[in-house]
């Protein structure tokens, strides 16, 4: 008997890999962009926070805190909310990714759902409260609605993204 492993796919360049994440990211801005309303808005996740976050969990020290800050600063200037607000929220973020990378790579893509889940309802408890802390009131009792849909296209993307770590179902 005659067994034969299967091949594997090629390395992809590190230049070509940045600019996958730089083209995603891009198309998470623009996503942004869309102008939301009624509720879309209350159900729309922070598109930009889910990809960097795909991106810190899939590549060891592909995403850092400084361009989770630049990224987080340029969300503070799009959404018009205090400088600083999402900057911490998507460096938490990250933080929390890269500290649970081993245990992540570790579940199926659904359990991995379910334990961005509560990382991502940190998170938004984070910007709310930076939000608070300024004297600005953010929006408020959405957030386990925009953690839950941020969930899903967690789920999305990295079944999208096929992720090597991840065992399939």
């Amino acid at each position: 008997m005659n067994y034969e492993l299967p091949s594997l796919p090629p390395r992809v360049e590190p230049r070509q890999e940045w600019r996958v994440i730089a083209l995603s990211l891009l198309v998470a801005f623009l996503l942004k962009q869309i102008p939301w309303q009624g509720w879309a808005l209350l159900l729309r996740p922070d598109f930009v926070l889910i990809v960097l976050l795909f991106w810190a969990q899939r590549r060891q020290g592909g995403v850092s805190f400084g361009l989770a800050f630049a990224l987080g600063l340029l969300a503070d200037v799009q959404d018009g909310v205090v400088l600083g607000q999402y900057a911490l929220a998507y460096c938490t973020g990250v933080f929390l990714v890269q500290h649970f990378r081993r245990r992540l790579v570790m579940f199926t893509l659904w359990r991995q759902a379910m334990q961005i889940f509560p990382l991502l309802l940190l998170i938004e408890v984070v910007a709310l409260v930076t939000g608070w802390l300024s004297m600005r009131t953010p929006h408020g009792g959405w957030v386990i609605v925009s953690a839950l849909t941020g969930t899903l296209l967690w789920w999305a993307v990295a079944r999208a993204g096929k992720m090597p770590a991840a065992r399939m179902e």
